[in-house]
């Protein structure tokens, strides 16, 4: 009887999360150079129909007064389909390409993201990238065969991070930082009924 309630505990969440919305926010203790470096957001995945879905990405420079700008981000895709992918389909600020596959040292490689001229790395002048106090608004087509199955948590929420890139401090320096790796509470509980991490 225990049993059947706690899979009807994980459903009825799982539920629930495939129509909520995520917060996420950087961790400061995986900061590459502890500039103040910071950013907040929101995720949330709605599926489209057939083998698309739509994930959609706020995303705030919330750094402390060391100036700079948010010039990337990258994210995994937590679907059991190994040709799963995204495609950045709408940008707020049309500055951020679609990076696919990327490779973002020192965290490294991820399924998709979106970055200044398309690369983690630089892309061209940071002045392109969103300001302190500065949002942007980010949309990806999500294609896999299990698209129907897919939850927001299946975008963070399997142990996988999302990382964030900053270039252009007031020091003329750079940082990058990722969310706090998920793993407590009702969301660890998704990650074990609904999420596959795919490794390529």
């Amino acid at each position: 009887m225990r049993y059947t309630i706690a899979l009807c505990t994980v459903a009825a969440l799982a539920t629930s999360a495939s129509a909520s919305t995520l917060t996420i926010t950087g961790d400061t203790s995986t900061s590459t150079e502890n500039s103040g470096a910071m950013f907040d957001g929101t995720l949330d995945y709605t599926y489209d129909g057939g083998n698309t879905g739509t994930l959609s990405i706020s995303i705030t420079n919330s750094s402390s007064a060391i100036g700079g700008f948010l010039t990337g981000f990258v994210f995994n895709i937590g679907s059991a389909d190994a040709s799963a992918a995204a495609t950045l389909s709408l940008a707020s600020n049309t500055s951020f390409l679609n990076t696919g596959f990327e490779s973002a040292m020192p965290f490294g490689q991820f399924d998709a993201g979106a970055a200044l001229g398309a690369n983690w790395s630089g892309g061209g002048s940071p002045l392109f990238g969103l300001a302190v106090g500065e949002s942007g608004l980010f949309e990806f087509t999500i294609t896999a065969t299990d698209a129907d199955l897919l939850s927001t948590a299946n975008f963070y929420g399997a142990g996988d991070e999302f990382a964030v890139r900053f270039r252009g401090l007031d020091n003329g320096g750079s940082d990058k930082l990722v969310t706090p790796a998920p793993g407590t509470g009702a969301l660890a509980l998704l990650g074990l009924g609904l999420a596959t991490r795919r490794r390529r």
